[in-house]
């Protein structure tokens, strides 16, 4: 990680009363190692939650303009100027939002394997226990500490300022971490738009399921094959309390781990929320069609339909089937007559 700025402001507010206070910082943090540690744990403690992506609503949002403006200067100043008006506005909305309550505010300006990144999070402090060893009378005493809890975020949003500046979607990553779901203030205040659905996540799933390296049936001891694969995934997806699918559950259940199903679609470029409502009709691309007509067998997913199998609108005989590796396996097996 390339820390290039950070700054800390506090928003002082109790759940059930109204009213709130702030403490601005009026200067950055100095890049030490102390800071960049700070800048690490709160990044990979972002990394580790359910994260959801949206977009910046540029009409009338005001989070988005001091943004803008920083990054038309990226000064230390303009930064401070940034998180000070963002934090001030914010403050105002929680002193009427009777449960909100308050936190410390840490941003984040930073590069991480080649890209730029402003990170938003929200981290509280936790009450603790600290041992003192007493000398005098060789045993120990327990002392009450308050300390901030950087591995567990209250509310998190990171800002990929390459996808921004390249206007592609998803440009906003943010973690609800432990809460039922990511608090309402904290997306107005950052001016949030969520314009895929829950049949896009479910579409990319499919997308996902279906180029991910397979794993080893345990039925067989041979890797699963895809229609197999995807049958595996749709009946885990079906059965999802609710219909929630969260991919760290379904990666557990497929790899025996919660980050590869994840990691690949972090790889691939396939970015859905961590957890979503599946989509009835988009999951039904994961179901098998089996055709046995004429001598040929043909089975495929619902999903390859009019992708890799078509059938002709104008010649009823017609059906057009496009797969390399499938014309490649025919060609193999002519040769060796």
């Amino acid at each position: 990680m390339n820390l290039t700025r950070a700054i800390i402001h506090e928003i002082i507010k109790q759940p059930q009363v109204n009213g709130a206070n702030s403490f601005l910082s009026q200067i950055l943090l100095p890049v030490n190692p102390n800071t960049i540690r700070l800048a690490q744990s709160l990044n990979n403690a972002f990394s580790k939650d359910d994260i959801s992506y949206g977009n910046f609503e540029i009409n009338n949002n005001l989070f988005y303009s001091d943004f803008m403006l920083h990054q038309g200067a990226l000064t230390d100043a303009s930064f401070v100027t940034f998180t000070q008006g963002v934090t001030t506005r914010l403050s105002a909305t929680l002193a009427v939002t009777f449960f909100a309550k308050g936190g410390f505010f840490v941003f984040c300006e930073y590069d991480l394997n080649g890209i730029r990144f402003i990170g938003v999070y929200l981290v509280r402090d936790v009450e603790g226990v600290l041992f003192n060893k007493d000398n005098v009378n060789h045993t120990f005493q327990i002392n009450q500490v308050r300390y901030l809890d950087t591995n567990k975020l209250a509310m998190g949003a990171r800002i990929n300022l390459e996808k921004l500046t390249n206007a592609d979607h998803n440009h906003i990553a943010l973690t609800k971490s432990n809460q039922t779901d990511i608090s309402e203030y904290f997306i107005d205040w950052i001016g949030i738009t969520r314009p895929e659905s829950n049949a896009d996540f479910t579409n990319k799933l499919f997308q996902i399921i279906s180029s991910i390296n397979r794993p080893v049936n345990p039925e067989t001891g041979n890797q699963f094959d895809l229609n197999e694969f995807r049958e595996v995934a749709f009946n885990l997806i079906k059965a999802s309390p609710n219909r929630v699918v969260n991919l760290r559950d379904l990666s557990v259940s497929i790899f025996g781990d919660d980050n590869t199903l994840i990691a690949f679609a972090e790889e691939s470029g396939h970015e859905l929320d961590h957890e979503f409502r599946y989509d009835g009709r988009a999951l039904n691309r994961f179901k098998r069609i089996t055709a046995n007509r004429d001598g040929i067998r043909l089975s495929f997913a619902i999903g390859d339909l009019d992708r890799k199998v078509t059938l002709s609108t104008t010649d009823n005989d017609l059906v057009t089937i496009r797969s390399r590796s499938l014309a490649e396996s025919i060609r193999q097996q002519i040769n060796l007559q």
